[in-house]
């Protein structure tokens, strides 16, 4: 029988540990999918000077692993995941090169444990509170409410928090500066941010000094 790689037990945990500090503390987690890539760069800086530091490319994008490298060397700061995740080969992929969290819209076992295994946070998608709790039993860092604004937005965080025994939860899908504060106050531990506020057009126009604006009033409001 072949040996498992030694893992330092205490390092994976702290290394999880920071996230969570990270992410109770800005309260927000970046989501870049499809992002240009002439564009990647100064986006990511946007969000940094904003004062998100938890920023998830989507595996979907145009070439994902090429661009959760380039933001981790270039962006220190920063603490660098992958979206959109389906099988356990990706997350090791992602942990080779860096990345130290997990997004997946669904709940998979396999990639949950491979994400234990390899000591990368790990947030699966929910839609029900079943959902939300059998998550968490396996081991969820936080679990990824989705999509959180056509589940019933901040009303439906809020219903199911306490008799849930308030978990770690991130609404994901159609949140935006005049939501996001109302998950915050329903419960949220993070809110997930997207093209709502990630703006393509003004991706498109370069414009990358109001989009800087445009995240720094969005963060001002759920801080």
């Amino acid at each position: 029988m072949s040996q498992k790689p030694w893992v330092n037990v205490d390092s994976v945990n702290r290394g999880i540990d920071e996230i969570v500090k990270v992410g109770a503390e800005t309260r927000a987690i970046a989501i870049l999918r499809k992002c240009p890539e002439f564009a990647l760069l100064n986006v990511v800086a946007a969000l940094e000077q904003s004062g998100i530091r938890l920023v998830e490319i989507t595996l979907d994008s145009l070439r994902p692993f090429d661009s959760i490298q380039k933001v981790i060397a270039e962006h220190p700061g920063l603490i660098v995941g992958a979206g959109t995740v389906h099988s356990a080969g990706d997350v090791k992929t992602v942990a080779e090169i860096g990345g130290r969290f997990i997004v997946s819209p669904i709940i998979s076992e396999e990639v949950m444990l491979a994400s234990s295994q390899r000591g990368l946070a790990v947030f699966p998608g929910a839609a029900t509170p079943s959902e939300i709790i059998q998550a968490s039993a396996l081991g969820a860092t936080a679990v990824k409410i989705f999509p959180a604004q056509q589940l019933g937005g901040p009303s439906f965080l809020k219903a199911v928090m306490s008799p849930l025994l308030n978990p770690r939860l991130i609404p994901t899908g159609g949140v935006d500066i005049h939501n996001a504060p109302r998950y915050i106050e329903a419960g949220a531990f993070a809110v997930g941010i997207g093209s709502a506020l990630i703006k393509s057009e003004l991706i498109e126009s370069a414009d990358f000094l109001k989009l800087e604006k445009l995240l720094k009033k969005f963060m001002k409001v759920i801080l």
